[in-house]
């Protein structure tokens, strides 16, 4: 499970932590609007959307066209695997990377595990001038009416790592309980 230590060392590695469009505060966003989709979409991964949030966008070169900064993050996520900073089941581990490699070539997935983390990301294309197009969302919750809203609202939030944890703990102990 993702902790504070977590964190902690991947902002210490980050590139670009600063940026104004794709830096922390963007992740912190879109780690938030991962749990609001976590938590209404049937077979979503709270755990997922939380380290996804976290690494997205942490290998940017710069804030304009990086094709490759997606799997740069994934490659990022199995070096903090292996090297023990968290623990993920070998196929959810694929799935991030999947999901990180992606992110940022307009698919959309049948997988809500996948989906729910493109999606939030992409609840955030309005931060950058770009519309949301409903048909490149793969979740019901991302196209919920008040989805945008949502997501505008948290990038208003100045809202703490450690917050985001203790709430991917009660989502997850939620997950568990049904």
């Amino acid at each position: 499970m993702p902790d504070i230590a977590l964190v902690d060392r991947v902002l210490a590695a980050a590139w670009r932590r600063d940026s104004h469009l794709h830096g922390e505060g963007h992740w912190h966003s879109v780690t938030a609007t991962g749990l609001d989709l976590a938590g209404g979409e049937p077979g979503a991964d709270p755990e997922l959307v939380f380290l996804f949030g976290l690494l997205h966008d942490t290998r940017r070169q710069t804030d304009g066209r990086d094709r490759e900064h997606g799997p740069r993050a994934a490659a990022f996520a199995v070096e903090l695997h292996s090297a023990g900073a968290f623990e993920l089941e070998a196929g959810q581990l694929d799935l991030l990377c999947h999901a990180l490699e992606q992110h940022a070539f307009g698919g959309v997935s049948d997988d809500p595990r996948v989906g729910a983390c493109w999606d939030a990301d992409r609840l955030h294309l309005p931060r950058v001038g770009f519309a949301v197009d409903p048909a490149l969302l793969s979740t019901a919750a991302a196209r919920e009416p008040d989805a945008l809203s949502l997501a505008a609202g948290r990038r208003a939030e100045a809202i703490s790592w450690g917050a985001l944890i203790e709430r991917l703990l009660t989502d997850v102990a939620g997950v568990e309980r049904r």
